[in-house]
């Protein structure tokens, strides 16, 4: 089991990890405080691409943790910092998402191209129209490469409904035009590996806390971090094999009582 007292960096999902729907953890600010008072910086990462950065600062604000946009690292951040790393080539794309993340592409130099894209971007789209499906598929099976921001099937929620996500919505597209998109997004260890450079750490000084084993855990596995398993929920469907999380707790109090326990002892 790997310590905590190298770790720099905390990165935590959101629902399911901080929150449940609009419901702070009772738990979730005195970590944060702990944090602070350690010299220990911290970041929310989520898969969820339905969002901008700012509806993300506006949410988190709202339900009582004060935040800036540089607080947060999404699906939709390593997109663009992968396209501009692997893929410099590409500057049109059709985005298969929601309206309000069009502004974050095109202020990173992507221009939206509806009739000649040099790349389909798919993410959680919750305003899926069936004719701009179709015409990402048409894309795709013209030989234009895709890629989704994350392969989550589906999005936690505390309504009674289930919601289809990017995972899915990727499957579909995959199924109809018998290709296969680029899946970025939790577990790609490029996620933390980036998140981590932008914060002056590597990913072996950071801890990665979430509710999933199969995107949260996995990621930092993958990545070589310190990982923690926010147990409790039932928000995986298949869990690979091998990945097995360094702590696994009820709650943001009880992780923070074995750092304290750890920090006594050194």
């Amino acid at each position: 089991m790997k310590n905590l007292s190298a770790v720099r960096q905390v990165f935590l999902d959101m629902d399911g990890t901080i929150y449940e729907g609009g419901r702070l953890f009772p738990t979730t600010v005195p970590f944060l405080r702990f944090l602070k008072s350690r010299g220990v910086g911290y970041a929310f990462l989520s898969n969820n691409s339905s969002f901008s950065k700012a509806q993300y600062v506006d949410k988190i604000t709202r339900i009582g943790i004060p935040c800036t946009e540089d607080d947060f690292y999404i699906s939709t951040d390593y997109t663009i910092d992968y396209l501009h790393h692997f893929h410099p080539e590409i500057s049109r794309i059709y985005l298969l998402g929601m309206r309000c993340i069009v502004p974050q592409f095109e202020a990173a130099g992507f221009a939206i191209d509806e009739n000649d894209p040099q790349a389909v971007i798919v993410a959680f789209d919750r305003e899926l129209v069936y004719d701009r499906v179709c015409r990402a598929a048409w894309f795709l099976r013209r030989g234009v490469p895709g890629f989704a921001t994350h392969p989550d099937p589906f999005c936690p929620t505390d309504q009674p409904t289930w919601l289809v996500d990017c995972g899915a919505i990727t499957k579909m597209l995959e199924s109809a035009t018998n290709t296969k998109l680029k899946v970025l997004g939790k577990p790609d260890p490029g996620l933390i590996v980036e998140a981590a450079r932008r914060r002056g750490a590597t990913p072996a000084e950071t801890l990665m806390v979430g509710d999933r084993l199969s995107t949260d855990i996995a990621v930092g596995v993958n990545a070589g971090a310190v990982t923690c398993h926010i147990t409790g929920t039932n928000n995986d469907l298949i869990v690979p094999e091998g990945i097995v999380p360094d702590f696994a707790v009820r709650n943001l109090g009880e992780l923070q009582a074995i750092w304290e326990q750890e920090l006594e002892t050194i």
